[in-house]
């Protein structure tokens, strides 16, 4: 098996024991048996994707519980769309019903919907759909991931689309989300009474504990056929605190390091991919909460931040690499005085996070313009640099930008 094979074992769902996140799987399956939507939602690569897919191949949890075969759990990822529209986004909800009931009647309604190509047309389809499989005895569960990148679709309507299947089809259908954020917090004029208010059930998917964290890096072992120490165990969950990209990442940068620890505090605080994470949840938080994660105040525990994971029931945040990174930037936002732009603030984040080290231009254009990365060229870079020197230079704070030519920047 090589590396790139064992990768995707590792990331790969299906690979997990049964025994991965035991007590959230077993509570998310008695939400779904109720046949209520429901929505999880956690931190930015938290493990959300994984959870969902993980129910997915092992439909056995639901059938135990409904005493019933015939259960078709369904994925729809938002990620699939081209485009965000509702005609898109039917069209993709009927396609993946066709393809998992590989039923020929279901088939029809999609390829007729698709000669029309109305957005219309693939919903009342995908009604006829929903209760023609469930006239024949199937329960249907579909799996929205990423629910939360349609906000530009939600509407009254939109959401009263998704309650006329479950009106079809009851008991017999039912909806999982994964967000980022409670749906009813994205758009809540939806759940003010009605019907509704049913899709504003949700469950918080907070960092997995020392023992959940095991199947992971027991699968991790499996996958190298190696045996990991105790005392990497531990270092794995103390940097990671149990938030499953911080894991993976982390077992990574431990592997490039043959498995030493020598200098591992000091090589995991200066890691690019380790740096970039925190920032991914830094700016996955808003104003307030970013207020309230930098002063460090009392939270009680239904507050989200609480409910999320991020602050742990201690007051102190989840793990000590996402801390020193908040750090980084409450220096930055002190000495700026907020008079840097957000991509000044975001480049001098970067090269504070790795002083004095090399941060190569490839970093710079991941960290500052992250999914529009590969549409910055080496001048847009310069040019960026360039103001941020005159402008730390203005606020005379003690910076000084060393140019290393061709391969990048440091902060000295």
């Amino acid at each position: 098996m090589t590396p790139d094979i064992m990768e995707k074992a590792l990331l790969n769902q299906q690979y997990y024991p049964k025994s991965y996140r035991r007590e959230d799987v077993k509570q998310i399956t008695e939400h779904l048996a109720k046949f209520q939507p429901l929505t999880i939602v956690g931190l930015p690569r938290i493990g959300l994707a994984r959870t969902l897919r993980f129910l997915l191949v092992h439909p056995e949890f639901l059938e135990r519980k409904l005493k019933t075969k015939k259960v078709l759990l369904i994925e729809i990822d938002i990620n699939d769309l081209f485009e965000l529209k509702e005609t898109s986004f039917w069209q993709l909800v009927l396609k993946r019903i066709a393809d998992n009931s590989k039923n020929e009647v279901i088939n029809n309604f999609y390829l007729a919907a698709v000669k029309t190509n109305d957005a219309f047309t693939f919903f009342d389809n995908t009604k006829l759909a929903v209760s023609y499989l469930c006239s024949s005895g199937y329960f249907i569960f579909l799996f929205f991931n990423r629910f939360d990148r349609l906000l530009s679709l939600y509407s009254n309507l939109f959401f009263c689309h998704l309650q006329s299947l479950k009106d079809v089809a009851k008991p017999k259908i039912n909806f999982l989300f994964t967000s980022n954020r409670p749906l009813e917090y994205l758009y809540p004029n939806v759940f003010k009474g009605g019907n509704l208010e049913v899709f504003s059930q949700k469950y918080f998917l907070k960092p997995v504990s020392q023992t959940g964290l095991l199947p992971i890096i027991n699968k991790f072992e499996r996958s190298r056929k190696i045996n990991l120490n105790p005392k990497i165990k531990e270092i794995v969950f103390k940097y990671s605190g149990g938030h499953a990209q911080y894991v993976l990442l982390i077992l990574q940068i431990i592997e490039k390091n043959n498995f030493s620890l020598k200098n591992i505090e000091t090589i995991l605080n200066n890691d690019f991919s380790l740096i970039q994470q925190g920032k991914e949840l830094w700016d996955y938080l808003n104003l307030e909460e970013k207020s309230l994660v930098v002063t460090q105040k009392k939270i009680p525990p239904n507050h989200f931040l609480s409910e999320i994971g991020l602050i742990k029931s201690d007051g102190k945040l989840f793990n000590p690499l996402f801390e020193k990174f908040v750090k980084t930037q409450i220096n930055i936002e002190n000495q700026s005085k907020k008079d840097l732009t957000k991509k000044e603030k975001s480049l001098l984040s970067i090269l504070v996070s790795k002083k004095g080290g090399l941060v190569t231009r490839e970093e710079i254009i991941t960290f500052v313009w992250q999914e529009k990365a590969e549409d910055v060229n080496d001048w847009t870079l310069d040019q960026l640099v360039k103001r941020l020197r005159k402008d730390l230079a203005l606020l005379k704070l003690n910076y000084q930008i060393i140019t290393l030519k061709n391969q990048g920047y440091k902060l000295m």
